[in-house]
């Protein structure tokens, strides 16, 4: 009997199914962009070629399940490897301050300066420093800065303006609660009791991401100024301020290597 051939409608929605198995690798698992990427280019020379989609998406299905697979694995054993911790912890009598516990409590000192957001919560400090921090930015440094691209690029909807507005306003602007939109999924898992610690901490390292990424563009474009000679009488000494803040942030909650472009 012959092979009925997928229909339209059936392989919009198995791709549309791949797709969201690869959105599950990036968003929870930390996984580069670049290999849904590579499935839509795998995709695309699919349909140019004419193969058969039901044999294609068969295959797929396997690739994005295995990979899956594999991340929950990983998940998994580090979920035993930190029980072993604690339990190795508890065992331990000394009262011996360890080396890891003397930096991380270094690393907090360093943040402790930056005025939090309200979030009170002892699993959510960097969280609530770091946004903190970038909403000092945006009330006391950004104004100058708009202002130079404003005046570099005219129109908002060209050049790198648009896109950093964007992106420091959805992280900035708080809602009726008093926090911005992109931490409720955050303040949701807090809530809950006993806390899913596992879920807690790829959540936490989103909105770490969702800042440092955009801290390393605002870093990589404000010295593009001082280069192309674009200031005006008064705004390089401002500017310089800006700049070392910026930097300053990302040193103090070791953000330096957390970019964008090192991660895909």
């Amino acid at each position: 009997m012959k092979k009925k051939k997928l229909s339209h409608i059936e392989v919009e929605a198995a791709v549309n199914g791949i797709r969201k198995k690869y959105n599950d690798l990036i968003v929870e698992y930390m996984k580069p962009k670049v290999i849904k990427d590579s499935f839509e280019d795998r995709y695309i020379g699919a349909l140019r070629a004419r193969v058969d989609m039901g044999n294609f998406i068969y295959t797929e299905i396997l690739v994005v399940g295995n990979l899956l697979k594999i991340e929950k694995e990983k998940l998994q054993q580090r979920e035993i490897n930190k029980d072993k911790r604690l339990k190795a912890s508890k065992i331990s009598k000394s009262n011996k301050q360890s080396i890891a516990d003397r930096i991380f409590d270094a690393n907090r000192d360093k943040i402790r300066k930056y005025q939090g957001i309200g979030l009170d919560d002892s699993d959510a400090f960097e969280i609530n420093k770091l946004y903190g921090a970038l909403k000092f930015f945006e009330v006391n440094y950004w104004p100058f800065v708009e202002k130079i691209l404003r005046r570099i690029y005219p129109s908002r909807y060209s050049g790198p303006r648009v896109s950093m507005e964007n992106r420091l306003f959805e992280i900035t602007i708080t809602g009726p609660d008093g926090f911005p939109p992109g931490l409720i999924k955050l303040r949701t898992m807090l809530s809950r009791s006993p806390r899913e610690y596992s879920s807690l901490e790829r959540e936490t390292q989103r909105c770490i991401l969702d800042v440092s990424f955009l801290l390393h563009d605002i870093s990589d474009e404000l010295p593009t100024f001082l280069e192309e000679e674009v200031l005006i009488k008064g705004e390089k000494k401002p500017l310089e301020e800006t700049i070392k803040y910026v930097h300053t942030v990302l040193d103090d909650f070791r953000l330096m290597d957390l970019k964008e472009s090192k991660l895909i």
